[in-house]
């Protein structure tokens, strides 16, 4: 198995990927593209990704793009690891729709706000809009506040659906730490609830593992 991401190994999505394949305790070559120099562009990565980005995973002769769609077949491959809650019955396809909500909040909501504030904010000079970036901060703070609340009431984003740990937890947690590392202010300002499941969270040794 190869996991195709980013140079920068810390970047959300090739993060996530490598936090759900350390959960699992997966062997596999992480193969960095250096996307500054078009190596996304090469025939043999256009013939596993025609839409030139990464991450990719491969599988055998089976590339996947697309992170979401990866962390969700890592976590169907190696079901031992418990990143989703077993199929089954009503109560298992609501749990595990619950899982996605949670991913899609993180690729949805979290990272534009998140690129939005880096670009007009912290991007070149010639791309700041003062306006622009105090919108992205607002969505910022509010997304922020949702997680603060949710996690009010339970110890994992999924909640009592899921009931434990899952890839919507380590997807969230990947895109947090970006915000921890990179904004000028501290997102678990005046959010104990929203620190308290972050160290959990990232406590675990799996997240050690993906940051080698």
């Amino acid at each position: 198995m190869k996991l195709f991401g980013t140079v920068n190994r810390k970047s959300f999505n090739t993060l996530k990927l490598r936090f759900a394949l350390a959960e699992a305790g997966v062997e596999y070559e992480f193969v960095p593209v250096d996307l500054a120099n078009g190596e996304q562009r090469t025939p043999a990565f256009l013939a596993m990704n025609p839409h030139g980005k990464v991450p990719v995973l491969l599988d055998g002769t089976f590339a996947l793009p697309e992170s979401d769609a990866i962390l969700w077949y890592i976590a169907e491959k190696f079901p031992d690891a418990k990143l989703l809650p077993a199929a089954g019955g009503l109560s298992g396809a609501e749990a595990r729709a619950r899982v996605m909500q949670w991913c899609n909040f993180a690729s949805t909501a979290l990272y534009p706000a998140y690129a939005d504030f880096w670009t007009y904010a912290l991007g070149a000079a010639e791309k700041r809009l003062p306006w622009a970036a105090e919108l992205a901060q607002q969505k910022l703070t509010r997304h922020l506040d949702l997680l603060e609340t949710v996690l009010a009431g339970r110890q994992f984003l999924a909640g009592p659906d899921a009931g434990t740990l899952s890839i919507a937890d380590l997807s969230n947690a990947s895109m947090v730490n970006t915000l921890k590392l990179k904004l000028p202010f501290d997102p678990f300002a005046a959010r104990p609830h929203l620190s308290a499941w972050f160290e959990r969270v990232t406590s675990r040794p799996s997240w050690t593992k993906a940051q080698d």
